[in-house]
């Protein structure tokens, strides 16, 4: 388990799926990710099973659960995925599910313990990420844990009746180390 000032990062678990199942399709969510059509619960349980058993350098992706560190409850997923050993870099992404835990820096914690987890356990040396222009409030929270907007992707995504923007971020090795040197963890225990 990793800790940051308010969140937890632990292994997935299957017994997690009726939490995940809870907030997943909320539709407020659902519009930052990658599609806002629902999930089955068996396609979640699918989806489940293979982030339980996932290997970073084999599969190329880690996913683990945010839970609030002082109450043990499960907030959503963070996740480093298409994992390159060669390219030293990898694909950032989370999802707080319940909207009620979204403003109270939750998003912003995991993601700060998960870039620590990718450079200093991983070594990886640059995590980058995509999100929608309208993603206002995730890109703070991005900007806050040290991402860097780095380009835009015009009119890559469709939603809600009209296309918008995705915006590049990412952030290097050498940045987060000036805010975390070896040695030094996000949160404590």
């Amino acid at each position: 388990m990793y800790y940051g000032e308010k969140a937890k990062l632990r292994a997935l678990e299957m017994s997690d799926l009726d939490s995940i199942m809870k907030g997943w399709n909320n539709y407020e969510m659902r519009r930052f990710l990658s599609s806002a059509i629902p999930m089955s619960q068996n396609a979640e349980r699918e989806w489940l099973e293979r982030a339980t058993k996932a290997k970073p350098w084999q599969d190329g992706v880690i996913i683990l659960a945010i839970e609030d560190k002082k109450t043990a409850d499960f907030l959503g997923t963070v996740s480093l995925f298409d994992i390159s050993k060669q390219m030293q870099r990898a694909e950032f992404g989370i999802a707080i599910h319940n909207p009620d835990n979204w403003g109270k820096g939750y998003g912003t914690d995991a993601a700060k313990v998960m870039l620590w987890i990718g450079f200093q356990v991983l070594g990886l040396n640059s995590i980058y990420l995509y999100t929608a222009s309208y993603n206002e409030r995730g890109q703070k929270a991005y900007e806050k844990a040290g991402f860097k907007t780095i380009g835009t992707f015009r009119q890559a995504a469709f939603m809600e009746g009209q296309f918008h923007d995705f915006i590049a971020m990412d952030i290097l090795k050498d940045d987060f180390l000036k805010m975390y040197p070896p040695g030094k963890v996000v949160g404590e225990v």
